[in-house]
């Protein structure tokens, strides 16, 4: 028989070189497999900041553009202009005068049983807010038509078929149409409205807003925006909120992240808010991180968009 030490001798094993030589091995493959994960993540990381910022510059060329069309540049919509920043009166809704009470007007609800739509809005209006009313007046010549401005100083709900609302003997609804969840809204407005508003004039419903660029505490720049209403507390202007970005830094010239640029019937850059007759609007979008898609080296990633806007109201 075999003694014990030469059974131990004939049993299979590895030697301590063979041993190095796999850790090695292992260590090399695992080292790969850990570099091309990495890299794989800053592929997807560098991936999803380029379509961010992407995503940033068409929310704000998606936002702007539809507000900005309803300027009334003639009409003195427009307050503050700049480079960075636009300030004036925003159109949020529209509507047709149902009823002309002592000077208050009443809209037809929004929702008519035929199928009509006369009124539509973002928001409802209410106390401080602006409207302008076309005012046919009582001669059948042009010149005396105008839209006279008013502001809201009191929004009733009318439901039912009443005179202060919207009566069906308007023409313009049914004696189903008006109810608790579609009311016509009387408003009670500073000055009065002439008793030269007929039935079935138009109503277009306006709040001063402000578009700016501004630095917020993460040191980024963004697009903000916010609104003013008379008679708000603790301030008639809410703060402002961001609603793109981060854009490049602010700077006077080409480089800007939002500049804005106003010009004329003609095309010369005009200063003269009444005289805009197009604005021309550049965003340049930039990662809030380094971007290292191809592995060669970690860049600052910067892409932007130019919109040109024709306003509907000018001269």
């Amino acid at each position: 028989m075999l003694s014990r030490n030469a059974v131990l001798a004939c049993r299979a094993g590895f030697t301590l070189i063979e041993l190095l030589i796999s850790m090695v091995l292992t260590s090399l493959v695992a080292g790969a497999i850990v570099q091309l994960l990495l890299r794989q993540q800053r592929f997807y990381n560098s991936t999803g900041d380029l379509i961010n910022t992407r995503q940033q510059i068409r929310q704000a060329a998606a936002m702007l553009p539809a507000d900005l069309r309803g300027i009334s540049s003639v009409g003195g919509d427009i307050s503050v202009m700049s480079d960075s920043a636009l300030e004036f009166r925003s159109v949020f809704g529209s509507s047709v005068v149902c009823a002309n009470t002592l000077g208050k007007l009443s809209t037809v609800p929004r929702v008519l049983s035929k199928g009509s739509t006369m009124t539509s809005w973002s928001r409802l209006p209410v106390v401080g807010d602006s409207l302008l009313v076309y005012n046919d007046s009582s001669s059948f010549a042009a010149t005396d038509d105008a839209w006279t401005k008013h502001q809201i100083t009191a929004v009733t709900s009318v439901t039912g078929n009443v005179a202060n609302g919207c009566p069906s003997a308007s023409g313009l609804t049914q004696a189903g149409d008006l109810t608790a969840n579609n009311p016509s809204y009387q408003l009670t407005l500073s000055p009065a409205a002439s008793s030269k508003v007929l039935v079935g004039s138009a109503i277009r419903f306006f709040r001063r807003v402000r578009y700016r660029m501004y630095k917020d505490t993460d040191n980024q720049w963004y697009l903000g925006f916010y609104d003013c209403l008379p008679g708000r507390l603790p301030a008639a202007c809410n703060p402002t909120q961001s609603i793109a970005g981060p854009f490049q830094p602010y700077a006077a010239g080409a480089t800007s992240g939002v500049q804005f640029a106003y010009y004329d019937s003609t095309g010369a850059v005009t200063a003269n808010p009444f005289q805009v007759a197009r604005i021309s609007l550049i965003v340049r979008g930039q990662a809030g991180s380094l971007l290292n898609l191809s592995g060669a080296g970690a860049t600052v990633f910067r892409d932007s968009l130019r919109i040109e806007i024709g306003l509907r109201n000018r001269r």
